[in-house]
This record gives structure tokens, C-alpha cells and sequence, in this order.
């Protein structure tokens, strides 16, 4: 190949940082990039806390525009995934406080039913819809830091700082969510549990273009 017919290098994903600082000069359409980017791992979050997909997408939509306002307020030198991640997870608990004032019934959502990607197996994703109801019968304080943990792959300081615990109490609770997981599972999940992991509540195609239209459509109207 002669170099006049060489293809040129793609360009780099511009950073969270870069993207940023284009929205906070006025180009509010590069939002659009940040939610795109981090949305299946926000919608974890919330759903991993409040265990029913409509709530966690309505705690989502509200969580992207409450980081739109406060987006001037962000550190570049931290991490966005970790800020807009406490985000989420403080909506999302703030939620479940109120279902709870509201009810003094333990609270048992329904699950939605959601069209599954052709490209799943049928083992994976019957697996993968295990491990969400057994992660589901783990107590909160348990099963938020298992989703951050091992399903969004949060590092322990970052889950430590989206909880507002100590890393130390991460590690612990961590241990002892496994623990009680194992204990609800076969061998034969156990050994698949690292290939259903990015299956769990699935954020993304048109649910994932559904939010990032409203989110959108709102900061337009600002």
C-alpha cells in the first residue's frame, strides 16, 4: 500500500475530562458522550439498590440531570465514572427511603420483562437471570457493594466513596457477600459466574437511546 493510499490512524476517544470542559463551554449535544458512555453503569448502580427496572431508569434519567447541574462543581483531576456513580447511587437510596416511609411491607418489586439480545446463549442467559434473583435476596448493605464491586468492577475506594464507607468495611462486606452468593448457587453457576457477569441488567441499545433522548430533550429546554 503506497503511503497517499494509507489509512490514517483513528483519532483517540477524548477523555471524560475533555468532554467536560466542551459542555461547560457551551456545547451542551457533548453530554450526550457521557451518558452514552457510563449509562449501563449507572443503571447498575440504581438497580443493584433498588431491584426493579423502571424505578432504577426513572432514579437514572433524574441522576444525569442532577450531574448536569452540578457538572461545574466536578473535580477534573477526579474520576467522572466514581462522581456520577455516588450520584446515582444517592438518588437511587433516596428513593428507596421514601418506598419505605411509604410502606411499612417489606418491599417485593416485580420484575419487568425484557426482550434478551439474540446474541445470548440460552445457558448464559438463564444463568444470568439467576444470579440477578439470588443477588436480589441479598441484604442491601450486601448487595450494593457486590454490584459495584463485581458487576460495575468498581475499585474499593471508589465503591467505599459512593457508599460513604470506609474502604476496610468494603472489603468485609464484600467478603461476606460472596459468601452468602455461593451459598444460594450451584457448582455450576459458580463456575460460570464470570462469563453471566456482563449480562445482568443490561443497559443498552434502544433503552440506553430511550434515556439519553429524554435526558437530552431536557438540558435542550434549559
Amino acid at each position: 500500500m503506497t503511503a497517499q493510499h494509507a489509512i490514517p490512524p483513528l483519532a483517540p476517544e477524548p477523555s471524560d475530562a475533555e468532554v467536560i470542559a466542551e459542555v461547560l463551554a457551551g456545547d451542551r449535544s457533548r453530554y450526550a458522550v457521557l451518558v452514552r458512555r457510563h449509562n449501563q453503569r449507572v443503571f447498575r448502580a440504581c438497580r443493584a439498590v433498588l431491584r426493579n427496572d423502571q424505578e432504577a431508569e426513572d432514579a437514572v434519567q433524574v441522576a444525569w440531570l442532577n450531574a448536569f447541574r452540578a457538572l461545574a462543581s466536578f473535580r477534573a483531576d477526579a474520576s467522572f465514572r466514581t462522581w456520577v456513580t455516588r450520584i446515582a447511587v444517592n438518588e437511587a437510596t433516596s428513593r428507596l427511603r421514601q418506598q419505605r416511609r411509604l410502606s411499612a411491607v417489606a418491599l417485593e418489586q416485580p420484575r419487568m420483562n425484557e426482550s434478551d439480545s439474540p446474541e445470548r446463549t440460552l445457558y448464559t442467559k438463564e444463568l444470568a437471570h439467576m444470579l440477578e434473583r439470588e443477588i436480589d435476596a441479598l441484604p442491601e448493605g450486601l448487595r450494593s457493594v457486590l454490584v459495584l464491586r463485581d458487576v460495575i468492577e468498581l475499585d474499593t475506594a471508589e465503591t467505599a466513596g459512593c457508599l460513604g464507607i470506609e474502604d476496610d468495611n468494603v472489603r468485609v462486606r464484600l467478603h461476606r457477600a460472596r459468601q452468602a452468593l455461593a451459598a444460594r448457587l450451584t457448582t455450576s453457576v459458580d463456575e460460570a459466574f464470570g462469563a453471566a457477569m456482563p449480562e445482568l441488567w443490561r443497559f443498552d441499545g434502544e433503552r440506553c437511546a430511550r434515556m439519553l433522548e429524554r435526558v437530552m430533550q431536557q438540558i435542550s429546554q434549559r
